[in-house]
């Protein structure tokens, strides 16, 4: 019924659980090295926090799928009226995107609202109050602010803010300024072509980004001028 199957959903799921321990250790070993702060509301803990939940969240719903989706009796005990097994077939594949996309938006949405949070305590002034664009912000971030700049950092969200771009348009490649964009990073080449749907944006793709974010992060916050804020850095988001 969807366009991935159980083999596969079962793949993915055992595929993302490292990922999310590498996370998790990330995250004792962080808060180890912040004592003095709270794991619950300084950001450079809640940032694993946020990218573990991002993860959980998507096993959760292939797990779903697996166990219910996939399968006529469960859309046959929920039904008010039979549903065509085409129509199925659509919701099911259509809930596979919707994963995938919320995916993407979570991800970033963790990673961004970390890097902001950082930048203010580093410098309150900088990119007006960690309120300008994104790219601004860790360009700035790592280029000025940190002890060293990461490797392959900036590379890593520009291919991630170009991929969350395209979402806006249902996956195709709109550059405000006209033209093609071509990226490198890990040494791979990743194309955006303008008019024209991103076909690089798979599963493994996005987990392999996934850790690698998971691995940005922890090198962001062990960074010298980091450590050194021996106050906590807030994490509004925490106190909801």
């Amino acid at each position: 019924m969807m366009a991935i199957g159980p083999n596969e959903i079962h793949s993915l799921i055992e595929q993302l659980q490292p990922v999310r321990d590498r996370a998790a250790e990330d995250k004792i070993a962080i808060a180890g090295l912040y004592q003095f702060a709270s794991p619950d509301h300084d950001a450079r803990i809640t940032a694993f926090a946020k990218i573990i939940n991002v993860l959980n969240s998507v096993q959760l719903a292939f797990t779903f799928a697996s166990k219910h989706l996939l399968h006529n009796a469960w859309w046959d005990a929920i039904a008010r009226s039979p549903i065509p097994d085409s129509d199925k077939n659509l919701y099911a594949n259509e809930f596979a995107n919707f994963i995938k996309v919320g995916f993407v938006h979570a991800l970033f949405s963790s990673i961004e609202s970390a890097l902001r949070l950082f930048l203010r305590a580093l410098d309150p002034a900088a990119c007006n109050g960690g309120m300008a664009e994104f790219k601004s912000i860790y360009d700035c971030l790592f280029n000025s602010k940190l002890a060293s700049a990461p490797r392959d950092g900036g590379q890593l969200l520009d291919l991630l803010r170009l991929v969350r771009n395209t979402i806006h348009n249902n996956g195709v490649y709109f550059s405000p300024r006209g033209g093609n964009s071509a990226l490198t990073w890990q040494g791979d080449t990743f194309e955006f072509k303008q008019g024209i749907a991103v076909d690089f944006v798979t599963w493994e793709f996005l987990i392999r980004v996934s850790d690698s974010l998971r691995a940005l992060l922890r090198e962001i916050v062990e960074d010298a001028n980091l450590h050194s804020i021996t106050v906590e850095i807030d994490d509004p988001f925490s106190r909801r």
